[in-house]
C-alpha cells in the first residue's frame, strides 16, 4: 500500500453485483463496508449529506453518517448515470433520451428542467457523466455529434467508436459552448483538480490530465478522484472487455481500485467485492 493519510471513499457499483461500499483508509489499511445493497451509478456531495443514483431505486439522500433519508423512484427507462449538484439542483443524466435531468433539491427532488443532446427518445450519444465548474457543465459522452441511429452499449465496444468527447455547456447560455477533448473511445469520470481537467477514457484503460495520459489500468477504466496528490481509479470486471482486450496483452480481470500516487508514480490496488465501478468520491 502507498503511504496515505486517513481518507475515506464511497464507491459506487452498478449492475451485477452492485452496491455502495465505504473504503476507510485506517493506518494505511483499508476497511471496506457496503452501505447500500442495489446498483448505484453517480454519486456526489451536497451539503454533509450525500446524493447516490441508481437506475433500479432512482435518486438516494443519504445523511453525513451514510443513513438513506429519502428516496424518490424515477424510471427505470431513463438508464441514469452521473450527477452533479449546483444552487439547490440536482443535474443527473438520463442516458437514454440524451438528456440530463434538472431535480430541485428543496422541493422533494420534483424535475424542474432538463438539458438536452439530441431529440431523439433514443440512446444517439451515450451521455454517462458530468462535472459542474464556474456555470459550466463537463459532460462525457460516447458520440458526438449524435448518430443518425442508436446503438446498443454492447455495439459501442463491438465496433470500436472513437467518437467519445468531453464538451463544455454553459448553464447561463444554455448551449454547448466548445468541444474540449474528441475522438476519445468510451469517455467517463470527468474532473477538475490543480486547473487541469481529468478523465477516463475507458475503451483504452486509459486516465488522461488535459491531453497528457497518465495512468494506464489493466482493465476498464471508470471512476475516477483525486486528493492532495493522490489519484483513486475505478477498474471493472466489464462484460464487453474481451472485444477491447483484442489490442491488450497484459490484463487484470479485477474489479476494485487503484491508489496512485501522481508525483511519485507508486500505485497500489485494493479488491471491490463487486463486478463493475462505476464513480469514486473523496468524503
Amino acid at each position: 500500500m502507498i503511504p496515505i493519510d486517513d481518507c475515506k471513499l464511497l464507491i459506487s457499483c452498478c449492475n451485477h453485483k452492485g452496491g455502495l461500499y465505504l473504503v476507510h483508509f485506517k493506518q494505511q489499511q483499508p476497511e471496506i463496508k457496503k452501505i447500500l445493497n442495489v446498483g448505484c451509478t453517480g454519486i456526489t456531495k451536497y451539503g454533509s449529506s450525500f446524493v447516490v443514483i441508481s437506475n433500479s431505486h432512482g435518486i438516494f439522500i443519504l445523511d453525513e453518517n451514510l443513513k438513506v433519508i429519502m428516496n424518490k423512484a424515477l424510471s427505470t427507462e431513463l438508464d441514469l448515470h452521473g450527477v452533479a449538484i449546483d444552487n439547490d439542483k440536482a443535474y443527473i443524466i438520463e442516458t437514454k433520451t440524451n438528456s440530463i435531468g434538472i431535480y430541485n433539491l428543496k422541493n422533494n427532488l420534483e424535475r424542474i428542467d432538463e438539458i438536452r443532446f439530441s431529440p431523439e427518445n433514443d440512446d444517439v450519444c451515450h451521455v454517462n457523466d458530468l462535472y459542474i465548474a464556474n456555470d459550466k457543465l463537463y459532460v462525457s459522452m460516447f458520440s458526438y455529434p449524435p448518430r443518425k441511429n442508436s446503438l446498443s452499449f454492447a455495439s459501442y465496444f463491438d465496433n470500436k467508436i472513437y467518437q467519445g468527447v468531453i464538451l463544455e455547456y454553459s448553464l447561463q447560455e444554455r448551449k454547448v459552448v466548445k468541444i474540449c477533448h474528441d475522438k476519445l473511445l468510451q469517455p467517463h469520470s470527468v474532473l477538475h483538480y490543480d486547473d487541469k481537467m481529468f478523465y477516463c477514457v475507458s475503451g483504452e484503460f486509459l486516465v488522461k490530465r488535459n491531453e497528457e495520459d497518465i495512468f494506464k489500468c489493466l482493465g476498464y477504466t471508470r471512476g475516477l478522484a483525486v486528493r492532495n496528490q493522490t489519484m483513486f481509479i475505478g477498474q471493472s470486471e466489464s462484460r464487453h472487455i474481451p472485444v477491447l482486450l483484442k489490442n491488450h496483452t497484459n490484463i487484470l480481470l479485477d474489479c476494485g481500485i487503484y491508489v496512485h500516487d501522481i508525483s511519485t508514480k507508486l500505485s497500489s490496488f485494493i479488491h471491490i467485492p463487486s463486478e463493475e465501478i462505476y464513480g469514486i468520491l473523496v468524503i
